[in-house]
């Protein structure tokens, strides 16, 4: 039974991660084909368990701490030594499932959207005369996950706007200009392996990869008019 190194696993994870978005002609170009639900998978799942970490980190900062400090107001002392083991079992506790339940949230959602999203790039190519393996395409589509770590930047203004001067209407800004950034990096992956997987020309990988971009710029358009507004009193 092999036992896996979580150090290990976590460096291996970030020089794939750098490799993808420093060099991502190269990284598409000498990945071989596996089955995606090997390495990919595994890649797609750490970066969806470090956003639902991150995103844990920030609920336990903005709410948890607020909550805790009036369970402990007016106690000092000996008092607060005796409640202490109490009180970082309880921290424990609510921290690990927040941090699961936006595990399940993230892998879901990271795994639906790509994995849809390979789908419908697969059959376009297709339609555009190309040969590719499905299986490939989900295997690259599971790699381009790295660019949604840039969603961490989105948890920092999160602070920033809660714990300084910074108003929500930058957070709204920043929020949707990071977001339009990683769909534009995201594109240009899925475009770049549709070049090597399907053999197409640039024209028309770039204009096959139109397709998913397009449903994921409008439901981030859709989330900013309907649901981020709904986050300002959490976050101001």
């Amino acid at each position: 039974m092999k036992i896996l190194n979580p150090k290990s696993e976590i460096l291996k994870y970030l020089k794939k991660w750098l490799e993808i978005i420093l060099r991502p002609i190269y990284f598409y170009t000498k990945l071989k084909g596996e089955e995606w639900k090997n390495e990919p998978l595994s890649f797609l799942l750490m970066t969806s368990w470090i956003l639902a970490f991150a995103a844990a980190l920030v609920i336990f900062i903005i709410q948890y701490i607020p909550i805790g400090k009036t369970l402990v107001e007016g106690v000092s002392g000996v008092k607060f030594l005796f409640i202490l083991p109490v009180l970082l079992t309880i921290i424990f506790v609510f921290f690990m499932i927040t941090f699961l339940i936006l595990g399940g949230v993230f892998v879901s959602l990271l795994f639906t959207v790509l994995y849809l999203s390979a789908l419908v790039l697969h059959y376009i190519y297709q339609f555009f005369g190309g040969k590719g393996s499905l299986n490939q395409k989900i295997q690259m589509v599971f790699y381009s996950s790295a660019v949604f770590l840039f969603a961490l930047a989105i948890f920092a203004l999160v602070l920033l706007t809660k714990f300084t001067a910074f108003s929500f209407e930058y957070f709204r800004y920043g929020y949707n200009f990071i977001y339009f950034l990683m769909l534009l990096y995201v594109y240009g992956l899925w475009a770049v392996s549709g070049r090597k997987n399907y053999g197409l020309s640039k024209g028309k990988a770039f204009l096959g990869a139109i397709v998913p971009l397009l449903v994921l710029l409008i439901f981030g358009l859709l989330f900013d008019k309907i649901a981020l507004s709904k986050l300002a009193p959490w976050i101001s």
